[in-house]
Protein backbone atom coordinates (compact mmCIF):
# COMPACT_ATOMS: atom_id res chain seq x y z
CA UNK A 1 0.00 0.00 0.00
CA UNK A 2 1.67 2.84 -0.93
CA UNK A 3 1.69 6.65 0.49
CA UNK A 4 -0.18 8.15 -2.12
CA UNK A 5 -3.14 6.11 -0.96
CA UNK A 6 -3.62 7.31 2.17
CA UNK A 7 -3.12 10.99 1.61
CA UNK A 8 -5.78 11.00 -1.32
CA UNK A 9 -8.32 8.23 -0.43
CA UNK A 10 -7.42 7.58 3.29
CA UNK A 11 -10.43 5.41 3.57
CA UNK A 12 -9.70 3.31 1.02
CA UNK A 13 -6.16 2.74 2.55
CA UNK A 14 -7.46 2.34 6.06
CA UNK A 15 -9.94 -0.62 4.52
CA UNK A 16 -7.19 -2.08 2.17
CA UNK A 17 -4.69 -2.21 5.36
CA UNK A 18 -7.64 -3.55 8.04
CA UNK A 19 -8.23 -6.54 5.27
CA UNK A 20 -4.42 -6.87 4.82
CA UNK A 21 -2.17 -6.16 7.81
CA UNK A 22 -4.26 -5.02 10.46
CA UNK A 23 -4.00 -7.44 13.66
CA UNK A 24 -4.93 -6.85 16.96
CA UNK A 25 -3.24 -6.85 20.47
CA UNK A 26 -3.03 -11.02 20.50
CA UNK A 27 -1.78 -10.41 16.73
CA UNK A 28 -4.65 -12.01 15.61
CA UNK A 29 -7.16 -10.58 12.66
CA UNK A 30 -9.45 -8.85 13.30
CA UNK A 31 -13.64 -10.11 13.45
CA UNK A 32 -15.36 -8.76 10.15
CA UNK A 33 -17.79 -6.99 12.83
CA UNK A 34 -14.68 -5.16 14.54
CA UNK A 35 -13.39 -4.59 11.11
CA UNK A 36 -16.76 -2.71 9.81
CA UNK A 37 -16.60 -1.36 13.42
CA UNK A 38 -13.30 0.81 13.16
CA UNK A 39 -13.91 1.74 9.61
CA UNK A 40 -16.74 3.67 10.65
CA UNK A 41 -14.71 4.89 13.94
CA UNK A 42 -12.02 5.89 11.24
CA UNK A 43 -14.44 7.35 9.13
CA UNK A 44 -15.67 9.50 11.40
CA UNK A 45 -12.07 10.78 12.61
CA UNK A 46 -10.83 11.10 8.89
CA UNK A 47 -14.04 13.67 8.62
CA UNK A 48 -12.97 15.71 11.23
CA UNK A 49 -9.37 16.01 10.35
CA UNK A 50 -10.88 17.16 6.85
CA UNK A 51 -12.72 19.55 8.35
CA UNK A 52 -10.30 21.26 10.18
CA UNK A 53 -7.73 21.33 7.25
CA UNK A 54 -6.19 18.35 8.19
CA UNK A 55 -4.71 14.78 6.69
CA UNK A 56 -3.95 11.48 8.68
CA UNK A 57 -0.32 12.68 8.16
CA UNK A 58 -0.52 15.79 9.84
CA UNK A 59 -2.49 16.00 12.60
CA UNK A 60 -1.38 16.39 15.95
CA UNK A 61 -2.33 15.95 19.59
CA UNK A 62 -4.14 19.31 19.85
CA UNK A 63 -6.46 18.12 16.68
CA UNK A 64 -6.94 14.33 18.61
CA UNK A 65 -8.45 16.07 21.94
CA UNK A 66 -10.74 18.43 19.61
CA UNK A 67 -12.02 15.26 18.20
CA UNK A 68 -12.41 13.95 21.49
CA UNK A 69 -14.79 17.11 22.56
CA UNK A 70 -16.92 16.65 20.09
CA UNK A 71 -17.26 13.09 20.79
CA UNK A 72 -18.29 13.28 24.00
CA UNK A 73 -21.27 14.53 23.08
CA UNK A 74 -22.27 11.22 21.66
CA UNK A 75 -21.09 8.95 24.33
CA UNK A 76 -22.06 9.01 27.90
CA UNK A 77 -19.51 9.38 30.39
CA UNK A 78 -17.71 6.49 31.80
CA UNK A 79 -18.04 4.09 28.73
CA UNK A 80 -14.97 3.23 26.90
CA UNK A 81 -15.68 4.72 23.67
CA UNK A 82 -12.57 7.90 24.19
CA UNK A 83 -10.20 4.52 25.04
CA UNK A 84 -11.06 2.63 22.25
CA UNK A 85 -10.53 5.73 19.46
CA UNK A 86 -7.66 6.45 20.61
CA UNK A 87 -6.53 2.64 20.20
CA UNK A 88 -7.70 2.66 17.03
CA UNK A 89 -5.77 6.51 16.46
CA UNK A 90 -2.73 4.85 17.78
CA UNK A 91 -2.94 1.47 15.60
CA UNK A 92 -2.66 3.27 12.46
CA UNK A 93 -0.42 5.80 13.18
CA UNK A 94 2.07 3.77 14.17
CA UNK A 95 1.38 2.12 10.74
CA UNK A 96 2.19 5.59 9.39
CA UNK A 97 5.54 6.01 11.09
CA UNK A 98 6.77 2.72 10.08
CA UNK A 99 6.05 4.08 6.30
CA UNK A 100 7.97 6.97 7.49
CA UNK A 101 4.78 8.80 6.08
CA UNK A 102 4.94 10.64 9.85
CA UNK A 103 7.73 10.83 11.90
CA UNK A 104 5.52 10.60 15.41
CA UNK A 105 2.47 9.47 16.80
CA UNK A 106 0.65 11.97 18.93
CA UNK A 107 -1.96 9.20 20.53
CA UNK A 108 0.92 6.94 22.13
CA UNK A 109 1.49 9.83 24.59
CA UNK A 110 -2.52 10.18 25.40
CA UNK A 111 -2.67 6.51 25.34
CA UNK A 112 -0.45 5.98 28.51
CA UNK A 113 -2.28 8.00 30.53
CA UNK A 114 -5.67 6.15 29.81
CA UNK A 115 -7.33 3.10 31.56
CA UNK A 116 -10.39 1.05 30.96
CA UNK A 117 -13.47 1.62 32.68
CA UNK A 118 -13.90 -0.02 35.73
CA UNK A 119 -17.77 -1.42 34.85
CA UNK A 120 -18.57 -3.03 31.97
CA UNK A 121 -18.72 -0.60 29.17
CA UNK A 122 -21.91 0.67 28.48
CA UNK A 123 -23.17 -0.81 24.61
CA UNK A 124 -24.12 2.17 22.38
CA UNK A 125 -27.82 2.22 21.32
CA UNK A 126 -29.99 5.10 19.74
CA UNK A 127 -31.99 6.43 22.42
CA UNK A 128 -36.61 5.13 22.33
CA UNK A 129 -37.02 8.57 20.63
CA UNK A 130 -33.93 8.07 17.91
CA UNK A 131 -35.48 4.72 17.67
CA UNK A 132 -38.67 6.07 16.47
CA UNK A 133 -37.23 8.84 14.40
CA UNK A 134 -34.98 6.15 12.38
CA UNK A 135 -37.96 3.82 12.17
CA UNK A 136 -40.29 6.50 10.63
CA UNK A 137 -37.53 7.77 8.27
CA UNK A 138 -37.29 3.86 7.31
CA UNK A 139 -41.15 3.61 6.93
CA UNK A 140 -42.05 6.45 5.05
CA UNK A 141 -39.11 6.15 2.72
CA UNK A 142 -40.11 6.61 -1.66
CA UNK A 143 -37.03 4.62 -3.07
CA UNK A 144 -36.43 5.48 -6.84
CA UNK A 145 -34.54 2.80 -7.86
CA UNK A 146 -33.25 -0.74 -6.71
CA UNK A 147 -30.30 0.08 -5.19
CA UNK A 148 -31.96 2.83 -2.81
CA UNK A 149 -34.95 -0.03 -2.32
CA UNK A 150 -32.09 -2.37 -1.13
CA UNK A 151 -30.26 -0.10 1.09
CA UNK A 152 -33.55 1.14 2.67
CA UNK A 153 -34.18 -2.76 3.26
CA UNK A 154 -30.50 -3.63 4.33
CA UNK A 155 -31.31 -0.64 7.49
CA UNK A 156 -34.65 -1.96 7.49
CA UNK A 157 -32.98 -5.56 8.51
CA UNK A 158 -30.80 -4.32 11.07
CA UNK A 159 -32.91 -2.29 13.29
CA UNK A 160 -35.86 -4.08 12.46
CA UNK A 161 -34.14 -7.95 13.20
CA UNK A 162 -31.23 -6.94 14.99
CA UNK A 163 -28.84 -9.39 12.81
CA UNK A 164 -25.16 -8.31 12.69
CA UNK A 165 -23.28 -7.39 9.37
CA UNK A 166 -21.78 -10.81 8.83
CA UNK A 167 -25.58 -12.58 9.31
CA UNK A 168 -27.15 -10.33 6.81
CA UNK A 169 -24.37 -11.07 3.64
CA UNK A 170 -25.12 -14.60 4.21
CA UNK A 171 -28.83 -14.42 3.95
CA UNK A 172 -30.09 -16.22 1.01
CA UNK A 173 -33.24 -14.97 -1.22
CA UNK A 174 -35.72 -17.74 0.66
CA UNK A 175 -33.92 -16.81 4.35
CA UNK A 176 -36.55 -14.01 3.90
CA UNK A 177 -40.44 -14.95 4.34
CA UNK A 178 -43.10 -12.03 3.54
CA UNK A 179 -45.74 -14.40 3.06
CA UNK A 180 -46.85 -14.17 6.49
CA UNK A 181 -48.98 -11.03 8.06
CA UNK A 182 -45.54 -10.01 9.96
CA UNK A 183 -42.13 -11.36 7.70
CA UNK A 184 -39.55 -13.48 9.43
CA UNK A 185 -36.16 -13.69 8.22
CA UNK A 186 -34.13 -17.24 9.46
CA UNK A 187 -30.32 -15.99 10.42
CA UNK A 188 -27.81 -18.91 10.25
CA UNK A 189 -25.55 -20.05 12.75
CA UNK A 190 -22.34 -17.79 12.33
CA UNK A 191 -19.61 -18.56 14.76
CA UNK A 192 -20.61 -18.42 18.33
CA UNK A 193 -23.81 -17.40 17.69
CA UNK A 194 -27.02 -19.64 17.17
CA UNK A 195 -29.19 -20.22 13.90
CA UNK A 196 -32.73 -18.59 14.48
CA UNK A 197 -35.87 -17.48 13.05
CA UNK A 198 -36.51 -13.61 14.12
CA UNK A 199 -39.80 -11.82 13.25
CA UNK A 200 -38.97 -8.13 12.03
CA UNK A 201 -40.90 -5.80 13.72
CA UNK A 202 -43.66 -3.82 12.48
CA UNK A 203 -42.40 -0.88 11.04
CA UNK A 204 -39.72 -2.93 8.64
CA UNK A 205 -42.30 -5.38 7.67
CA UNK A 206 -43.75 -3.11 4.34
CA UNK A 207 -39.66 -1.86 3.16
CA UNK A 208 -38.50 -5.69 3.22
CA UNK A 209 -41.41 -6.96 1.80
CA UNK A 210 -41.38 -4.53 -0.83
CA UNK A 211 -37.66 -5.58 -1.12
CA UNK A 212 -38.31 -9.28 -1.94
CA UNK A 213 -40.67 -8.61 -4.47
CA UNK A 214 -38.07 -6.66 -6.72
CA UNK A 215 -35.07 -8.56 -5.31
CA UNK A 216 -37.06 -12.25 -7.12
CA UNK A 217 -37.55 -10.39 -9.79
CA UNK A 218 -33.70 -9.56 -10.68
CA UNK A 219 -32.00 -12.34 -12.96
CA UNK A 220 -28.72 -13.21 -11.30
CA UNK A 221 -26.54 -16.40 -11.00
CA UNK A 222 -26.51 -16.14 -7.15
CA UNK A 223 -29.49 -16.43 -4.39
CA UNK A 224 -27.72 -14.06 -2.01
CA UNK A 225 -30.41 -11.70 -0.20
CA UNK A 226 -28.72 -8.55 -0.83
CA UNK A 227 -26.34 -8.16 -3.80
CA UNK A 228 -24.12 -5.47 -5.30
CA UNK A 229 -24.75 -6.25 -8.47
CA UNK A 230 -26.66 -8.08 -11.05
CA UNK A 231 -23.37 -10.49 -11.40
CA UNK A 232 -25.06 -11.59 -7.73
CA UNK A 233 -21.90 -10.85 -5.69
CA UNK A 234 -22.67 -9.74 -1.62
CA UNK A 235 -22.67 -7.01 0.29
CA UNK A 236 -19.10 -5.29 1.27
CA UNK A 237 -18.60 -4.53 4.31
CA UNK A 238 -18.04 -1.29 3.52
CA UNK A 239 -21.41 -1.21 1.59
CA UNK A 240 -23.40 -2.19 4.73
CA UNK A 241 -21.65 0.27 7.10
CA UNK A 242 -22.49 3.22 4.30
CA UNK A 243 -26.24 2.12 4.06
CA UNK A 244 -25.92 2.69 8.06
CA UNK A 245 -24.30 6.13 8.34
CA UNK A 246 -26.32 7.37 5.54
CA UNK A 247 -29.93 6.54 7.07
CA UNK A 248 -28.90 8.47 10.43
CA UNK A 249 -27.60 11.09 9.00
CA UNK A 250 -31.22 11.24 6.86
CA UNK A 251 -32.80 11.45 10.19
CA UNK A 252 -30.33 13.98 11.60
CA UNK A 253 -29.20 11.46 13.68
CA UNK A 254 -25.37 10.81 15.01
CA UNK A 255 -23.31 8.28 17.12
CA UNK A 256 -19.80 7.33 18.26
CA UNK A 257 -20.26 3.83 16.44
CA UNK A 258 -22.64 4.89 12.92
CA UNK A 259 -22.01 1.20 12.53
CA UNK A 260 -24.86 -2.06 12.24
CA UNK A 261 -24.10 -2.95 16.10
CA UNK A 262 -25.74 0.50 17.20
CA UNK A 263 -29.07 -0.45 15.57
CA UNK A 264 -28.30 -4.54 16.19
CA UNK A 265 -27.92 -2.98 20.11
CA UNK A 266 -31.29 -0.29 19.18
CA UNK A 267 -33.34 -3.56 18.33
CA UNK A 268 -32.02 -5.22 21.71
CA UNK A 269 -33.22 -2.66 24.18
CA UNK A 270 -36.28 -2.00 22.19
CA UNK A 271 -37.32 -5.47 23.32
CA UNK A 272 -36.03 -5.56 26.60
CA UNK A 273 -38.42 -1.66 26.68
CA UNK A 274 -41.16 -3.61 25.67
CA UNK A 275 -41.02 -6.18 28.11
CA UNK A 276 -39.00 -9.19 26.91
CA UNK A 277 -36.86 -11.07 29.24
CA UNK A 278 -33.38 -10.92 28.74
CA UNK A 279 -33.58 -14.75 27.96
CA UNK A 280 -36.01 -13.84 25.35
CA UNK A 281 -33.68 -10.89 23.97
CA UNK A 282 -30.86 -12.99 23.49
CA UNK A 283 -32.90 -15.51 21.59
CA UNK A 284 -33.72 -12.93 19.04
CA UNK A 285 -30.02 -12.00 18.81
CA UNK A 286 -28.37 -15.03 18.41
CA UNK A 287 -26.57 -15.38 21.90
CA UNK A 288 -25.80 -18.12 23.78
CA UNK A 289 -25.64 -16.02 27.20
CA UNK A 290 -27.16 -13.03 28.82
CA UNK A 291 -24.48 -10.68 28.97
CA UNK A 292 -25.35 -8.22 26.38
CA UNK A 293 -28.78 -8.27 27.03
CA UNK A 294 -28.16 -7.70 31.16
CA UNK A 295 -25.74 -4.25 29.52
CA UNK A 296 -28.60 -3.02 28.16
CA UNK A 297 -31.21 -3.67 30.05
CA UNK A 298 -28.83 -1.17 32.92
CA UNK A 299 -29.45 1.73 29.90
CA UNK A 300 -33.27 1.49 30.67
CA UNK A 301 -33.88 4.34 33.54
CA UNK A 302 -37.51 3.76 35.19
CA UNK A 303 -40.10 6.55 34.39
CA UNK A 304 -41.10 8.67 37.04
CA UNK A 305 -44.66 6.96 36.98
CA UNK A 306 -42.89 3.41 37.73
CA UNK A 307 -40.82 4.51 40.24
CA UNK A 308 -43.79 5.84 42.35
CA UNK A 309 -45.62 2.27 41.86
CA UNK A 310 -42.93 0.62 43.35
Amino acid sequence: MTIELWLSNPKEAYAQWQREEATGADRRAFAEQSIIQHRSMFSRFNDYLVAHGQSVATFGPDHVEGFFAGLERDCAPGTSTRLRYLKLIDRFTRHLVNMEMRADNPAAGMLANESWPEDEPTPIYLSAEDDARLQNILASAKPESFKQLRNVAIVALFLGAGVTAAELRQMRVDDLDAEDVRPTVFVEKHGPRIARRVPIDAFASEVLCAYIDARRSVLCPTEWLFITTTAGKPMQPDTLLKCVRSALHEANLSAADESPRLLRNTFGRRHLIAGKSNEQVSSLMGLSSHRTATRLRQTIVPTQAEITQQ
